[in-house]
């Protein structure tokens, strides 16, 4: 082609009179992967949006093979060809796969009334012809996040797309379904779509993209062949700065014990599971989607409480009959899924880091508004939370900005053992970065971590020892100094 398939060009937008994108261009090629990268809150989801019709553009244009395209909805982009999976899931689910799927462009009889037959068999075909292990009947809410995930993608595919943006899509990932996705990407650029990529993965986009732009407080910084530009430059103008060491040296960890799980049973989702966890030890927990290390962590918690086995905190059997029971006892969960179970996303960013421990600031029934200010107000400057104010709701920050302040919560409550599902996801650079540091400043103060990773990298560079699970059960226990990726993947599989 003697053009791009897709062009944006000069596109800006504003809200509430902030300007979010400022005079950005993208062009789109048949045949290429196109990585979009940036920090959280640099606009990428934003442009993408607005290509998809959730926003309507302050001005700018977009043309799609030579001519204007006006897109005020995304009906208006899914009827162009133009398709995106959502960073944020945003399923039915009270409805089945099939429905999902073909939400809006649901086959209809002759009569007019939906072919209910050929709606379920079309969306099996979908799901069979890219090898999804899902069925077309079930309902969304049967459904784990990953097999969510997948269903996105599959929503995407049954379109006659011709530009498909990915927002995240292997976030919440395993290994063997991402590279699965992968394998479809190859296959959709052969055929010559144009396929939008963001992720904060480097290794991701070192393997996929053919072009890659970068976007910085809303503006264009870069756009260039991937070839010319290495992860160190990619993060320079991300981030605006140079990030040397993206995991830093960890302390060594004490033998004191402090947490000790043995023989811990809940139902069919794990069974006797023992580990130690030692104070200044990050012990990183591999594994499957599905291999129960989520339901183990929420167990040791008091969330979902196993069946059998005992939990020891500094050498003393306990019993969490309530969460409370476990924060006071100097626990921390970190949810995997923030958006849903983590963030309080209308209350303001300051209620949301000290709810975990209002007692600390009350005398009787009055809270002690000046000191819960404050507090917050020293973490939100300490963990380099951006927000207009801290009583702005927390729904409206970035997603790096609101895992950091659910941490933030944690470090409020003073918690010195820390179970961390999840901790980067989704998160940029940058951020992940900062929330290393932070991991090992807790760490060389005496707390203690475990934290639950499908990001391999992540694992092997923040963990003293790494524990793999395998269908429920804890199956290896690694140094992570000797562990590779190939091994622990060996275990997990």
């Amino acid at each position: 082609m003697s053009e791009p398939l897709l062009a944006m060009t000069g596109v800006t937008k504003s809200f509430g009179g902030n300007c979010v994108l400022s005079d950005v261009s993208l062009s789109l090629w048949p045949h290429e992967v196109h990585a979009l990268v940036g920090e959280n809150g640099a606009g990428k989801s934003t442009l993408m949006k607005i290509l998809n019709g959730v926003y309507i553009k302050d001005s700018g244009e977009i043309r799609l093979a030579g001519k204007d395209l006006q897109i005020s909805g995304p009906h208006d982009a899914r009827k162009a060809g133009i398709s995106m999976i959502f960073q944020e899931q945003i399923l039915a689910n009270d409805l089945t796969v099939a429905e999902n799927i073909f939400l809006g462009m649901e086959p209809t009889r002759s009569s007019g009334l939906l072919d209910n037959h050929k709606l379920k068999t079309q969306a099996q075909e979908v799901l069979e012809r890219h090898h999804f292990p899902i069925l077309a009947g079930t309902v969304v809410a049967r459904l784990t996040r990953a097999e969510k995930q997948l269903v996105e993608i599959a929503r995407a595919l049954a379109t006659a797309a011709r530009v498909i943006v990915m927002d995240e899509p292997t976030a919440v990932l395993s290994h063997k379904e991402s590279e699965e996705l992968f394998r479809i990407i190859a296959e959709l650029k052969a055929k010559g779509l144009a396929i939008v990529y963001i992720s904060h993965r480097m290794e991701e986009l070192e393997r996929l993209a053919d072009r890659v732009t970068i976007l910085r407080d809303g503006k264009l910084v870069f756009t260039g062949e991937s070839k010319t530009i290495d992860t160190n430059g990619i993060i320079h103008h991300m981030v605006g700065r140079d990030i040397h060491e993206l995991y830093p040296q960890l302390p060594e960890p004490t033998t004191e014990t402090v947490l000790e799980v043995s023989a811990l049973t809940r139902g069919a989702e794990y069974r006797n599971i023992s580990f130690e966890l030692h104070r200044g030890e990050i012990l990183g927990l591999a594994g499957l989607v599905g291999a129960g290390r989520t339901a183990v962590a929420r167990g040791i918690f008091g969330l979902d409480p196993p069946d059998t086995g005992v939990i020891s905190l500094h050498g003393k059997p306990v019993r969490f009959r309530e969460t409370r029971d476990a924060i006071a006892a100097g626990l921390a969960y970190l949810t995997e899924d923030r958006k849903a179970i983590g963030i309080l996303p209308d209350m303001a960013v300051m209620q949301n880091i000290s709810i975990a421990a209002l007692d600390s600031m009350s005398n009787g029934p009055v809270l002690n508004l000046s000191e819960e200010a404050r507090r917050c107000g020293e973490l939100v400057n300490k963990l380099k939370i951006k927000a207009r104010s801290s009583s702005m709701p927390i729904g409206r920050l970035s997603g790096g900005n609101q895992q950091k302040a659910l941490l933030a919560r944690w470090l409020f409550a003073g918690s010195s053992i820390l179970l961390l599902d999840e901790p980067t996801q989704g998160v940029d650079l940058g951020t992940r970065a900062e929330i290393y540091l932070l991991m090992r400043e807790i760490v060389a103060a005496g707390g203690s971590i475990l934290m639950i990773s499908s990001d391999l990298p992540e694992l092997l560079g923040m963990s003293h020892r790494i524990g793999v699970m395998r269908r429920g059960e804890l199956v290896t226990m690694l140094p992570a100094a000797g562990a590779t990726q190939e091994n622990v993947m060996q275990f997990a599989a």
